[in-house]
């Protein structure tokens, strides 16, 4: 029997457990191992766990390091999975190297505009393939490991399991967004409830925010809602807003196709990415703020076709190849285990 490794966050709720998940359901005639980085993260105080992540050094480093280590059986895997090894060092690497025939990364973050980790950078070499779903990084990938055909792009994607239809239309209302403050997605935030439109939000950073805009049309669900209680959330409106950051040059995220996945109406800005993803009549692409209201205020209007729009958005991802199977399967066949 064939044996596959997966290495990296594994609780609850994480989507790096989705993936793992994924890909123990396609490899269903292999033995899979399990390392769950998260186990020795959780186990630390907050304070090492804030300087690891932000410094990449520490007692979180060493600490991470030694439970994959000690977790890492006396065997040949004919894969090993590595999901954003931002803590493991080259020496592990090297030895994680030793006990397979293909050692694959893969990271749905931004690994050098964001979450910079020089741990990873020496380490990447000694991967047979890395795995990045920021187009905007490609080079940098290419760069480092030194062989494009070893950079493999994927994008962004849902659960089929997970994300789905799960509220009436008849009781859809408003507009969801769930994610992290910037300022940037302030203005659009106030002006939706200036023009007297349901907001669900939920994030970090959204707290005093909240504290100075109270309204009857802002439902305020916390600093965050995951699984059902996320799905529930969007699937409860008729519009969500699929805002990619500004503090990256981010074009697409999971938002983009967890919000039509939900029958929700995916509310989005124009650029190349997503334009390659949806047509015109499959999500509400806007130019600015008052055109996103304008938008809304239309469709609000003409029921039916947002109904129409939203049923297009749903089959579009659920049969493009946009949902983690999918996209794991796909990776599989290109690092030729399928």
């Amino acid at each position: 029997m064939k044996q596959i490794l997966y290495i990296g966050i594994y609780s609850e709720g994480s989507t790096s457990k989705m993936r793992a998940d994924k890909l123990k359901g396609i490899l269903l005639n292999w033995e899979m191992d399990v390392i769950n980085t998260d186990i020795p993260k959780r186990a630390m105080w907050r304070v090492w766990q804030s300087i690891g992540f932000r410094y990449k050094k520490g007692p979180l480093i060493s600490r991470v390091n030694r439970y994959v280590l000690n977790n890492l059986e006396d065997k040949h895997y004919d894969l090993i999975w590595v999901d954003k090894a931002i803590y493991l060092t080259k020496r592990t690497t090297q030895l994680l190297r030793q006990h397979t025939y293909k050692l694959v990364h893969y990271t749905p973050d931004p690994a050098f505009t964001f979450h910079r980790s020089k741990l990873f950078y020496e380490s990447m070499p000694l991967y047979d393939f890395v795995v990045t779903t920021k187009s905007f990084e490609l080079f940098d990938f290419v760069q480092v490991m030194g062989n494009k055909n070893k950079v493999l792009f994927a994008t962004q994607g849902f659960d089929k399991a997970l994300h789905r239809p799960i509220v009436e239309w008849e009781k859809k209302k408003g507009v969801a967004f769930i994610g992290h403050y910037e300022k940037e997605r302030r203005l659009p935030i106030v002006k939706l409830l200036q023009n007297e439109i349901d907001v669900t939000l939920a994030g970090i950073g959204w707290d005093k925010f909240v504290k100075s805009h109270q309204s009857p049309y802002l439902h305020y669900l916390g600093r965050g809602v995951f699984g059902e209680d996320y799905v529930h959330a969007i699937s409860g409106c008729l519009y969500a807003w699929g805002s990619v950051s500004k503090w990256i040059p981010e074009k697409h995220t999971t938002r983009t196709f967890e919000i039509p996945a939900c029958k929700t109406a995916l509310l989005t800005e124009r650029n190349d990415e997503i334009e390659g993803f949806f047509a015109e009549d499959e999500v509400i692409y806007y130019d600015g703020i008052e055109n996103l209201i304008e938008k809304i205020k239309y469709f609000n209007e003409h029921p039916l076709e947002l109904k129409t729009l939203i049923e297009k958005g749903y089959q579009k991802v659920q049969t493009s190849g946009f949902d983690y199977e999918s996209i794991i399967r796909s990776l599989l066949q290109k690092i030729q285990v399928l």
